[in-house]
Parts: C-alpha cells; sequence; structure tokens
C-alpha cells in the first residue's frame, strides 16, 4: 500500500454525503466511494457465539487446544471444510443439517464422492435434522435434534461450531444517511456494482452475490476500472464463478446443476468420467472421483462443470476457459493431455459429450 502511496486510515466510518466519509475526527472527500465491508458468521436466535463452547468460524480458528469432539451445525462449504480438517487432526466430529443432502447447493454426484470418504473417515452426518436446543454445562454442550422422521434425539460434543452461513457488514455505515438502497442487509447494486447513489459503489460479501474472496476481488477490479474510465464488463456472469470446497476430496464447480438446468427448461446432455480410468489417479491412490460436464443437447455449448476428487478446485478451470472462451467440448477433446495427469479426466468427459470416449 505504501508503493502505491495508499493512505490508510483505521477507525469507525460512516458516510455523511455520497462523497463524504467520517472516521473519527477525519473527513475524507472523494469522487467516489467504494464499500468493501464484508461479512460476519451469521448467529442464530439460542445458538448464540461465545467462542469458548459455541464457537464461529472465526473462533474455531483461534482455538488453542483441540476439542475431543465436536458438533457442527450446518453442512455448507464452511462447516464441511472444518469437519474435514478437524477430523483430519483426529477430532470426533458429528455434522447436523436441515436439509437433506451436505453441501444442498452442490452438484448430487459430486457430493455423493465426498460423503462416501467422509463416511470411511467416521465423520457422522446428520442430515434432515434440525437442532432446537443447546445446552452447555462444564464438559461441553447437548443439542436437541429433530428428525425428518419426527425423532427427538441428543447430540453432546466438547464444542459446537455453528456455520449456517454469513451476514453482511451494513450497519452503521450512514446508508439511510445518503439514501443507499439495501435488501435484508445486503447493499443493492447495478452495473459496475454501482449502488442507486451515484458515487457509492459496494463489492464483496456485503452485496448479495456468492460470498467468495475471488468474488469480491473480481467485482472491485470491475468497480474500479469503471471509475478510472475503462468500461470493461458491467458484472459477473453468474454462470462464470468458480465454486470451490477445500475438502478431502475436494469439490471443484461452476455454473448450475442438473436439477437447476431442469427448472430453466433449459436442454441438456452430461458426459460423467470417472477419475479412476486415469491413470495417475490410481498411481497417487486418489482415485475416487468424478468429472461431470454438462453441456447444451442442440449446440454443445459448455453449461456447466462439476468435479470431485483430488486437485478437483485446480482442474475445474480448464473447463471454466473453455465456457468462458466459448469452446466446445470437442475442443478440449482434441487437445493433447499430458499422460499420467490428472487432467486427462477432463479430457475423458469431453470426449465422452462428442461421442468418443476412449477410456470410458
Amino acid at each position: 500500500m505504501k508503493k502505491n502511496s495508499i493512505e490508510y486510515i483505521e477507525g469507525d466510518a460512516e458516510l455523511k454525503s455520497a462523497g463524504e466519509i467520517k472516521v473519527g475526527d477525519t473527513t475524507v472527500k472523494a469522487k467516489n466511494v467504494l464499500i468493501a465491508t464484508g461479512s460476519r458468521p451469521r448467529e442464530l436466535p439460542g445458538f448464540e457465539f461465545d467462542e469458548k463452547q459455541v464457537l464461529s468460524s472465526t473462533g474455531v480458528l483461534m482455538l488453542e487446544e483441540l476439542p475431543k469432539s465436536l458438533a457442527v451445525m450446518g453442512a455448507g462449504a464452511i462447516g464441511m471444510e472444518f469437519a474435514h480438517v478437524m477430523n483430519a487432526f483426529g477430532v470426533e466430529v458429528t455434522v447436523v443439517e436441515l436439509m437433506d443432502s451436505i453441501l444442498p447447493i452442490e452438484d448430487a454426484d459430486a457430493v455423493e464422492v465426498l460423503a462416501k470418504d467422509f463416511k470411511r473417515r467416521g465423520i457422522k452426518m446428520l442430515t434432515g435434522t434440525k437442532a432446537t436446543e443447546l445446552k452447555k454445562n462444564k464438559s461441553g454442550i447437548t443439542l436437541s435434534l429433530q428428525t425428518k422422521d419426527g425423532k427427538n434425539e441428543e447430540l453432546k460434543a466438547e464444542k459446537l461450531l455453528v456455520a449456517v452461513g454469513r451476514a453482511p457488514n451494513s450497519e452503521k455505515l450512514g446508508l439511510d444517511t445518503v439514501g443507499v438502497k439495501t435488501e435484508k442487509g445486503f447493499i443493492e447494486v447495478g452495473d459496475y456494482y454501482q449502488t442507486n447513489v451515484k458515487g457509492v459503489f459496494a463489492i464483496g460479501d456485503v452485496i448479495a452475490t456468492p460470498l467468495l474472496a475471488h468474488v469480491a476481488s473480481k467485482e472491485g477490479e470491475i468497480a474500479v476500472e469503471y471509475m478510472a474510465g475503462h468500461k470493461g464488463p458491467k458484472k459477473l456472469d453468474p454462470d462464470d464463478i468458480p465454486s470451490a470446497v477445500y475438502t478431502e476430496p475436494e469439490i471443484g464447480s461452476f455454473g448450475p446443476t442438473e436439477e437447476k438446468l431442469t427448472e430453466r427448461g433449459v436442454k441438456f446432455k452430461k458426459s460423467v468420467f470417472p477419475y479412476r480410468g486415469a491413470g495417475k489417479s490410481v498411481a497417487i491412490e486418489a482415485s475416487e472421483g468424478v468429472v461431470k460436464l454438462l453441456y447444451a443437447e442442440d449446440t454443445h455449448e459448455i453449461l456447466a462443470a462439476h468435479v470431485a476428487g483430488r486437485n478437483a478446485t485446480e482442474l475445474v478451470h480448464e473447463l471454466l476457459l473453455a465456457r468462458h472462451s466459448e469452446l466446445l467440448p470437442e475442443d478440449i477433446a482434441s487437445m493433447v493431455h499430458a499422460h499420467p495427469t490428472l487432467s486427462e479426466a477432463v479430457m475423458e468427459s469431453a470426449r465422452g459429450a462428442e461421442g468418443w470416449a476412449i477410456h470410458a
């Protein structure tokens, strides 16, 4: 920041007008204001964080000693990533999820790969289960649970991690003072991430786009390039945003799931190739995995991809680049891929779409 002559002022900031911010006793004026205040772990009534027995995703990173057991509320990316990490350290982990599946917004076939491995490792996953009450005592916590068939159960653990999403940090920013519109705490934005107030922009977790660091970074680039007079893309295409779940095995994806495409009325086909068909996966003892390519039935346009397995968060980008560059599966299928590599599974999934997979 010093190298680029960026002035840094620390403190609580509040908008006083479209181009004026007050930070303590200091007033800063500017032609444009970019709000990038991020988010925080979302609290649930009755399950409030104390960061001792009831942990947020921030608090769990501050632990100096490992608990013997950990209950995790929420089987989204954050909950599953911490379940993976804690299990790897020898902690007994139980995940409680209200929906019928872990990682409910991810592709079902990709999730199946992860769930199978988690079960093998001894991670318990209670899906379709609601946590109704929390009791704390000296030895740990007790969760009262209600299963989808109406049964009442109890879960005891030393600590509880509540990972049920994140809330935008949009309070006390003076948004009402200047008339910036919000909905459910998220700042509303239009093209180039400008709010309804000219000269006030917002990016990242404080707006209603995927709450991912790489999304915030790219949104910031788009907004600031526009402020500087360089008119590039107006905003990110949601279907071009890669999603990554950093468990082991990993899940990397972009675009809609089969269910979402069906809901949209899109006619599509799929090509699914197992990791085991790529020799390197067997050689490195990481043969559990899948590459799924979804493409338009008529034009073969790449619509989405869902990868589960070793290095999935890296492999998915070849397919995303192809979609972004308006390439077709045949372009990937006909390109030479080094052997042995995991990327051969990507090539074979593309060959499957064209009907000429060799190692299927």
